[in-house]
């Protein structure tokens, strides 16, 4: 009996210290973390960088991003994509906010846009949100569009520079076309309406840019975070 007594006694004392260790690592690991930061902007029309028309709010901790963007003025029924337009190295843009030249021309700048999420409006308001997880390009609207080599994802997010956008698919179309519409870049467009130096996207120019029909595609609105 003392034997067994004694085995138990050394089991229990070896579940304490194995314990205890694993409790100090993890207090070790939490103290060292640094903790998130949080901003908060402006939403803009694309066409009008000055009036706002909404709120942004931007969250980075050392393993990726989390956004939340309150917005007005988009359609009810539309299907409509929340992007991380991610620039890891800002210092190396031709201007300042980095551009969407510096994320097409400019690979120095480093810069990648990935999908954050989507839904169908259902009024005035439009409120989506979304995360962004370090080293993660299976978002990437470059590997969509045939650009695979340019998806390099976030890999900077204390200090990237970060555009949130909203990109409208048009009307919402029920079944798979909906599916496509709400988690990929070109899902369900055929016409992309504004200025189409955003590879091809269209960066709606003013208000007839908002799609009203089928198969019309635009970026309307968008909130910076340096």
């Amino acid at each position: 009996m003392t034997h067994t007594n004694s085995r138990r006694t050394r089991g229990r004392l070896l579940a304490a210290l194995v314990l205890a260790a694993v409790t100090a690592t993890i207090t070790a690991t939490a103290a060292s973390a640094a903790p998130a930061t949080q901003s908060t902007h402006p939403v803009v029309w694309t066409w009008d960088p000055t009036t706002p028309i909404g709120t942004s709010t931007l969250v980075r901790t050392d393993a990726g991003l989390s956004a939340t963007i309150q917005s007005s003025g988009i359609p009810a029924g539309q299907a409509v994509t929340l992007w991380f337009i991610v620039f890891n190295n800002p210092s190396a843009c031709a201007g300042d906010p980095c551009s969407i030249v510096d994320l097409i021309f400019n690979p120095a700048a480093e810069g990648d846009f990935l999908v954050g999420g989507g839904r169908v409006t259902g009024g005035t308001q439009t409120s989506l949100g979304g995360g962004l997880q370090v080293g993660d390009t299976s978002g990437s609207g470059f590997i969509e569009i045939g650009m695979p080599g340019r998806a390099i994802g976030l890999t900077n997010p204390r200090g990237a520079e970060v555009h949130l956008a909203l990109h409208s698919h048009g009307p919402a179309v029920a079944g798979e076309t909906l599916r496509d519409q709400i988690s990929s870049f070109t899902g369900g467009c055929r016409v992309f309406l504004g200025n189409g130096g955003f590879a091809g996207s269209g960066i709606a120019d003013g208000p007839e840019d908002v799609p009203d029909a089928v198969g019309e595609c635009s970026t309307l609105q968008a909130s910076v975070h340096r």
